[in-house]
């Protein structure tokens, strides 16, 4: 209500600008649908919660202003609480990453891709911004890490993103970490080509249906591609549910249901402290697509507009918060004008609920 008060042209305005964008781009960014549950869904079990008062201050202890439309904790395999609207695919934004290097550590498992392959061993260029001869020795493993060193434009940036970059040529490819998106693009780009598999497909295969994910497809997996550069971004649908499904792999070092989907190697390799990071609280550090909180010995997935996701192996518990920001570029853009953020201090605190909820109590037998 708050764009009210600024006056209603300004409002129309806003209005507009998102409707005719939307107009103009929704036949290139296809409206994502739930649709029925998959064959290999599986429902969750209820988890021991020793702490029920726990649960409900996460009901009702949050201001009411946050925007949250769904809620997922896990501990272990298990259910602790859910509410909202968990099965409705969402737009991951920028938790895609890690989903991806998920995909990594089985890829490299399988030999499909090696970390010390270098950008020009891979054939990888930018024809709409030809990459230098140093830029061409950038490895897999520095775009995972986000040294690349390659600073282009790239799609799906947002305007911070865009004001730090830093000058091309900077620095050398290992050597600086930035978080950027022309790496992680170019990421899913190397996927594709390397496995022969979509993004979708392998998530599908290889993650969701093992996991027993509900409403997950391949379909969920849609392109953007920008004029101003040949690599276009990857964008991943997927509800809070199976979403919490794929960080408790995590908490459960790649196993799940008896199986180790992802190597145990990767999971402990992919979220150490690899790089430092300042100014993105509550991160300290980054490492294979992952944000790394080593305060609270704990790794965060984040996405634009309040897509969170922390997992907590110590105290085998994820916690997984999502607004939504729509599933067309229509509903993007009324978002943009109109939307509020989640919080990453109300996941937190959602967060140290849940460890409250599950934790054993002294004396229990």
């Amino acid at each position: 209500m708050k764009a009210l008060r600024r006056g209603p042209w300004k409002v129309v305005g806003w209005l507009l600008v998102p409707l005719l964008v939307g107009t103009v781009c929704v036949v290139a960014y296809p409206r994502v649908r739930a649709g029925p549950q998959n064959v290999s869904a599986v429902e969750l079990l209820p988890a021991e919660v020793t702490d029920p008062t726990s649960v409900r201050r996460a009901l009702d202890g949050l201001p009411a202003e946050t925007p949250f439309a769904a809620f997922t904790a896990l501990k272990g395999e298990r259910l602790i609480a859910r509410w909202g609207q968990v099965d409705l695919p969402i737009n991951t934004h920028s938790v895609r990453k890690s989903l991806l290097s998920g995909l990594y550590g089985i890829a490299v498992q399988k030999g499909l891709i090696r970390l010390n392959q270098t950008l020009e061993e891979l054939g990888i260029d930018d024809a709409k911004a030809p990459l230098t001869q140093v830029e061409k020795h950038a490895t897999v493993k520095d775009l995972l890490m986000a040294r690349s060193g390659i600073y282009l434009e790239a799609a799906g940036e947002v305007k911070g993103m865009k004001d730090g970059r830093p000058q091309r040529g900077s620095h050398a490819p290992g050597s600086y970490f930035y978080y950027n998106n022309w790496d992680f693009n170019v990421l899913g780009v190397i996927f594709e080509r390397q496995t022969g598999m979509s993004i979708g497909q392998a998530l599908f295969e290889w993650l969701a249906t093992p996991l027993g994910m509900k409403t997950f497809r391949p379909e969920h997996v849609i392109y953007e591609q920008p004029r101003y550069s040949e690599h276009r971004q990857f964008v991943i649908f997927m509800s809070a549910e199976d979403l919490a499904r794929f960080g408790a792999l995590y908490a459960h070092q790649g196993r799940w249901g008896g199986q180790q989907l992802i190597p145990a190697a990767w999971i402990a390799e992919s979220t150490a402290s690899l790089s430092r990071a300042t100014g993105q609280w509550p991160f300290d550090a980054y490492g294979y697509l992952w944000w790394v909180d080593q305060d609270d010995g704990v790794v965060w997935a984040d996405g634009w507009g309040g897509q969170f996701m922390i997992v907590d192996a110590r105290n085998d518990v994820t916690v997984v918060s999502r607004t939504d920001t729509g599933r067309s570029l229509l509903q993007m853009g009324l978002f943009m004008a109109l939307g509020q953020d989640g919080s990453r201090k109300d996941h937190q605190q959602l967060h140290h609920w849940m460890v409250q909820a599950t934790t054993p109590r002294l004396g229990a037998q």
